[in-house]
């Protein structure tokens, strides 16, 4: 079949052939974009987020008074809707949630209802939308993580319905941040010892923002895997995130206590986006600790 469907990388809609075969009752199907949009630089990129997030919304209205709200909420509800940092979040005419593909458990939620862990009551602000849009600032889930971090959300209304996005606050250096978080976990294992450490960081509390540890003992083996706990037990050395050529466990595994910076490709399976996970290392009493921060340039830090 062809259709029209948005390229992984350039989020740019093009015409793309899947083919697809149904095997003891399951579909299985893939498929290939045909010509060269992919090559061109996502418009996202570099790009004053305010204004960004005003026309993305603006895009989704467009979507919905063009297609209608079946093709509206089918399209939004999925990874394909997603540019970047981007998606929609949008209610009914009663304000009940019905688009949220970051977190779906929301759809038929009230928007009033949803407040912060601060407390704020982030939903009435954000239904107080009017056709001339409203911005909110507030503490929302990470994209990677889904541990709370500031965003600024915009949103306005359409036909009595909330179309809303938003962007996340940008830290002024994270590969300082970075740098800061890792000292931080080796002043907590020199106070509390490597238990203590691995049950921590292992915990929600040891996640801050973006940033989470990766650890590994003296033979490169993973104690700590936050984003990836299935990988606890593996040997660092025999993973690798990028190119078939490249072994960035191995890499990682040759930090010494000076420390290195170590990039790669990061795909976000919550939202199909391409990101670029820069990754701090450094050997501490024979332990290698890690954490990373993840932006669209693959540019290592210095």
């Amino acid at each position: 079949m062809k259709y029209l469907w948005p390229h992984p990388v350039s989020r740019v809609e093009q015409r793309k052939v899947t083919w697809a075969i149904r095997h003891d009752g399951l579909i299985f199907a893939s498929g290939y974009y045909v010509g060269g949009p992919e090559t061109e630089t996502p418009a996202w990129r570099n790009a004053d987020p305010r204004e960004y997030t005003i026309e993305y919304v603006n895009r989704a209205v467009e979507r919905y008074e063009r297609d209608g709200l079946e093709s509206f909420l089918q399209f939004y509800n999925s990874v394909a809707s997603f540019e970047g940092e981007w998606y929609l979040f949008a209610t009914d005419a009663d304000d009940i949630y019905h688009v949220h593909p970051l977190l779906p458990h929301l759809i038929g939620v009230d928007i009033k209802d949803v407040v912060g862990s601060d407390g704020y009551r982030l939903g009435e602000a954000l239904a107080e939308a009017t056709e001339e849009g409203v911005w909110v600032e507030y503490l929302w889930p990470h994209p990677v993580t889904l541990k709370e971090v500031p965003k600024v959300g915009y949103a306005v209304r359409r036909d009595g319905m909330i179309f809303a996005s938003g962007y996340y606050v940008r830290v002024d250096d994270p590969a300082r941040e970075t740098v800061a978080y890792v000292e931080q976990a080796i002043e907590y294992y020199k106070t509390n010892g490597l238990e203590a450490t691995i049950a921590h960081y292992s915990s929600e509390e040891g996640v801050v923002g973006q940033w989470g540890l990766t650890l590994a003992d003296e033979n490169n083996i993973l104690l700590v895997a936050h984003l990836t706990p299935q990988l606890l037990g593996t040997d660092l050395t025999e993973i690798s995130r990028a190119r078939r050529d490249r072994n960035v466990g191995e890499e990682l595994a040759a930090a010494t206590e000076d420390g290195i910076w170590v990039s790669s490709i990061f795909p976000n399976a919550r939202t199909s986006e391409l990101l670029y996970a820069h990754t701090w290392a450094v050997r501490y009493d024979g332990l290698l600790f890690m954490s990373r921060y993840y932006d669209d340039q693959p540019d290592v830090p210095e």
